[in-house]
């Protein structure tokens, strides 16, 4: 085993305020995001609330004049036409959600106006300041604003058909007849390519008891097992008319054009998700042609994919080597040559933006520099150069004619926040941020319990401990489980996973418990075979990551055994329950939040990927989930979970507590009527965070 990099703030910590802490504004602030450049000029749009709150409105900075403006001032405006469903319930008034504010925006190619949808209607906005044009107000919600090239059209959906309006003539189209879920402009602004998803996907529903009468929201779910139809890709002229289908064109996204409008690129993956087509369509007669195949006899990783600037090559991610890296294949069919390779991975989703392919440079973010960091690099050719400094998480996007690098920065010390080309452009954490005391941060490797495989982790010092040190003292422990089970939370950025998540691990190392937070298997940015190391058992290999971070700590000689404590949400919290059940009397106090507990009631694909379908490995979906080994649970479990929780399901918490009651087990439980997967009201994070922190002081001090 090794320790090593001790890094971090130095000060004693103070008593925190817990409800402070999770009082908006918060002192983290809100970090920008949705960074995109205009077309024609070097101005970047950007999602942000600068005061630290949660709604976001739009943000535009000059790169040549260095001048940052608010575009959108949304947080403060009401609109009567279209008011929110808490807005017309009295009881659910008191009960009123935070807005989220925008969440999406289309900035013209020009550089001199945005187009955004907000409360179910069209904006546009000058982005030097000034009132906002609202272009509909209408009852059928419209959504997904988009300018023509030359800014003339603005298309949008209106109730789920493709609309486009002549914004010098006022011209409205109707160019679908069927639902439209994604479209895109071709470069030249003469078509439209639209998806329209697939019939006959499971509808269920979400139930609200918060207001006056009982409301049952039906929404778009499948389940493990369920089939996962493609979607239907149309092109249509601009001005209406017939639309063309795209032959073969299978997958939940939109292909994306061709710079010279003459053909679209996707990704076909199949049903059982081992193989996937890198497929390129003719725009003209809507046939595709495959140009390059990935296959994995678990399940082909996420496969990203871009045209080069002049057409003729196309560049995808594959992690065929081992590891996530770029390759490169002719537009016209040919050998693949690989762009990048090494025992490091190219960051395609966990920070959400993708390479470019600029002039004659492709720029990516990677782990070249470690597992715990991202940093920016260009490639050209074999020339390779790292634009980014310092350590820590740098993503971001290149400005069209290559001049302006912008990035969203973070590291131990600092939330994201945006430079451009070294400049800092915005300031989120609030002048409150610098007066807590941030615990530091140790970086450690220990084998797993189970086949030795080196794991990753790091650990929140309490004040006054140090793991080096053997004085007699034994400290209480607390594990985090990062969500997700493709994510990652080792690493040098403040905040990591998840900002509240991290804010409640830091409160608790500064109440004088030690936080273990590991990348269990299947974490990204480690590699192929670590990625798919749960397959056909979830909390298997990876429970035993976590059993091995017990190892490690028992072998430090000053961590006390006996009040070992673990919490995590969504896939945390299904692994908490996990550890719990099949591991009794090593975790004396569990938390366990929005958990899966029964794989059979998740999603189609996530499911399909690791598990693959119930009725193929029954056996796996039996050993995969926490209900099975309910009969296991000797310690103290608290369930917390939203009552209106669209990802997983609150009959998750429901069954697991009936089967639970069977088995005469004791155990917590706290229900959140009006949260969803991820808690956004204040008082509801401070309530679930502050039962929990009880929850430990209880069973582990």
């Amino acid at each position: 085993m090794r320790l090593f990099l001790f890094l971090g703030s130095l000060a004693m910590a103070a008593e925190w305020p817990l409800e402070k802490l999770y009082t908006r504004p918060f002192a983290w602030g809100t970090a920008p995001q949705t960074l995109t450049w205009a077309k024609e000029k070097p101005v970047l749009a950007f999602l942000w609330n600068e005061s630290g709150n949660r709604f976001l409105d739009i943000y535009v900075w000059n790169a040549e004049t260095k001048k940052r403006v608010r575009v959108t001032a949304l947080d403060t405006a009401r609109d009567e036409f279209n008011p929110l469903p808490d807005e017309k319930d009295e009881r659910l008034k008191a009960n009123k959600m935070p807005e989220a504010g925008l969440t999406a925006f289309d900035l013209a190619a020009s550089g001199d106006r945005v187009a955004f949808a907000w409360r179910g209607d069209i904006y546009i906005a000058p982005v030097g300041g000034g009132p906002a044009l609202r272009l509909t107000q209408t009852r059928a919600p419209e959504a997904s604003p988009k300018f023509s090239s030359s800014g003339e059209w603005l298309a949008f959906t209106r109730g789920g058909e493709l609309f486009n309006q002549n914004l010098k003539t006022g011209t409205l189209i109707q160019l679908s007849e069927g639902n439209v879920s994604q479209f895109q402009w071709a470069p030249d602004g003469k078509r439209l390519a639209y998806l329209s998803p697939a019939r006959g996907t499971r509808t269920q529903v979400l139930t609200n008891y918060s207001g006056q009468f009982t409301a049952a929201r039906p929404f778009q779910r499948n389940v493990a097992g369920d089939a996962m139809p493609a979607g239907e890709v149309f092109l249509v002229p601009a001005g209406g008319g017939k639309a063309l289908k795209l032959a073969d064109a299978k997958g939940a996204a939109l292909p994306e054009w061709s710079p010279d409008s003459k053909s679209l690129l996707g990704v076909n993956i199949a049903e059982n998700r081992k193989s996937a087509a890198v497929v390129v369509h003719d725009a003209a007669t809507g046939r595709g042609r495959t140009v390059a195949t990935l296959k994995d006899d678990r399940w082909v990783a996420r496969t990203f994919s871009m045209w080069s600037p002049d057409n003729a090559s196309i560049a995808y991610s594959s992690d065929a080597d081992g590891f996530i890296h770029l390759y490169s294949v002719p537009a016209a069919g040919g050998d693949a040559v690989q762009l990048t390779r090494g025992a490091w991975e190219l960051d395609t989703e966990r920070f959400g933006y993708e390479p470019q392919w600029i002039a004659g440079k492709i720029y990516y973010s990677s782990t070249e520099a470690g597992t715990s960091e991202r940093q920016f690099y260009s490639l050209q050719g074999a020339e390779k150069r790292r634009l980014s400094t310092g350590e820590g998480i740098h993503v971001g996007r290149v400005s069209e004619d290559g001049r302006f690098v912008a990035l969203l920065s973070a590291d131990l010390n600092n939330p994201f926040d945006l430079f451009v080309n070294g400049e800092r452009v915005t300031r989120s954490p609030r002048p409150e941020f610098a007066s807590y005391d941030w615990p530091r941060t140790r970086f450690v490797e220990f084998p797993s319990r189970g086949d030795r495989a080196n794991v990753r982790a790091k650990i929140l010092l309490p004040p006054g401990y140090d793991p080096a040190r053997n004085d007699g003292k034994k400290w209480p422990c607390v594990f985090f489980i990062h969500g997700a089970g493709i994510a990652s939370s080792v690493l040098k950025q403040w905040g990591s996973y998840q900002d509240h998540r991290f804010v409640f691990n830091a409160y608790l190392a500064n109440k004088g418990y030690v936080l273990m937070d590991l990348d269990y298997r299947g974490s990204s940015g480690y590699g192929r075979d670590w990625r798919t190391g749960v397959y056909l058992h979830m909390g298997g290999p990876d429970l035993n990551d976590v059993l091995g971070a017990v190892d490690y700590l028992n072998g430090l000689g000053n961590v006390d055994m006996r009040r070992l404590g673990i919490w995590g949400v969504s896939y945390g919290g299904f692994m908490t329950n996990m550890a719990l059940f099949q591991a009794p009397g090593t975790f004396k106090a569990g938390s366990s939040w929005a958990a899966v507990n029964d794989w059979e009631n998740y999603n189609a694909g996530y499911t399909r990927e690791r598990l693959t379908t119930p009725a193929e490995n029954p056996e796996a979906y039996r050993r995969s989930s926490p209900i099975t080994f309910s009969q296991g649970l000797k310690d103290n479990l608290l369930i917390v979970h939203g009552m209106v929780d669209s990802n997983v399901l609150f009959q998750d918490a429901v069954q697991l507590s009936e089967k639970l009651i069977q088995e005469k087990k004791h155990f917590e439980e706290i229900f959140y009527p009006q949260e969803d997967h991820g808690f956004v009201r204040d008082e509801s994070l401070y309530d679930a965070f502050r039962r929990t922190a009880e929850f430990f002081e209880k069973h582990l001090r």
